[in-house]
């Protein structure tokens, strides 16, 4: 009886021991944190999702848009203060394929948190480049300490639930992937083949996209009943593309398609580029 007791005095005294208070260290500074942050929420829920890139076609879009802004989010940690603060971020030599003044322009000379706020974007104007019907090229930033913030995050999880997995992302950079690469529609292959618009190319699906106002859903539904396109409208589209390029060779300016070769439709439909042979 009396071992018993000994050993309960002893668990009790572990117990107690493991319960005391100890202090457990955590994150305090003065300084002000900053990193990169897409968010996407999941519909429905409170789940949000966490991107560090940005993906972008202009095959989506209409093809008499020639550029476009795109935002790069940037969001701090700390205190909220009452004065500007500027932020660096610069150009990632090594993750970028994209030319500046070419595909890309950007002012890293002004970005910086406004007054009272926790936030701010870098907005980045892009081009719509005939090599994007070739290729994708990338843009990459990079977030640096300055006297105002430190980049306290270079990972952290892709979700805002402590359950989910997720998966790590970067919070110190950001990257823009930019392309205009297309796939020969359906009809154009099945339908048109080459009766109006001739031999498929890159730059001359844009240009009959531009010309006639087409977009790609206009192309995944063509045939339909009330589409746009329609296999009796074509000779009308081809006439207008045909007009289009005749009138920009004789102004001089001769449009050259994806082959490197001046643009023509079907023979019924010729361009005439005598004057530049």
């Amino acid at each position: 009886m009396k071992w018993k007791y000994i050993l309960f005095i002893l668990g009790l005294s572990a117990i107690l021991g493991a319960c005391e208070k100890k202090d457990i260290s955590v994150f305090s500074t003065n300084d002000a944190g900053i990193y990169f942050q897409l968010i996407k929420g999941y519909y429905g829920t409170t789940t949000e999702i966490y991107t560090d890139s940005l993906d972008y076609s202009f095959a989506s879009v209409p093809a008499s848009m020639k550029d476009v802004m795109l935002p790069a989010t940037v969001r701090t940690m700390g205190k909220v203060v009452d004065y500007d603060r500027p932020f660096r971020v610069v150009v990632d030599k090594e993750g970028t394929t994209a030319i500046e003044g070419v595909h890309y322009e950007i002012n890293v000379d002004t970005v910086g948190i406004p007054a009272g706020e926790s936030m701010a974007k870098i907005n980045v104007r892009f081009f719509r480049t005939d090599d994007l019907m070739e290729k994708s090229v990338r843009l990459a930033l990079r977030l640096e300490d300055n006297e105002y913030f430190k980049c306290y995050f270079p990972e952290y999880k892709s979700m805002n639930t402590y359950s989910s997995t997720g998966v790590l992302i970067h919070g110190d950079s950001f990257s823009f992937t930019l392309s205009e690469m297309y796939t020969i529609p359906w009809y154009w292959s099945v339908i048109i083949k080459t009766d109006y618009f001739g031999t498929w190319m890159p730059k001359k699906f844009m240009i009959i996209n531009m010309v006639c106002g087409f977009t790609l859903a206009d192309w995944n539904s063509a045939g339909a009943t009330g589409a746009k396109i329609i296999f009796g409208r074509c000779g009308f589209y081809a006439t207008m593309v045909q007009k289009y390029l005749q009138e920009q060779a004789d102004a001089g300016t001769p449009v050259v398609d994806s082959d490197g070769k001046y643009m023509q439709l079907d023979p019924k439909y010729a361009v005439d580029y005598s004057q530049y042979e």
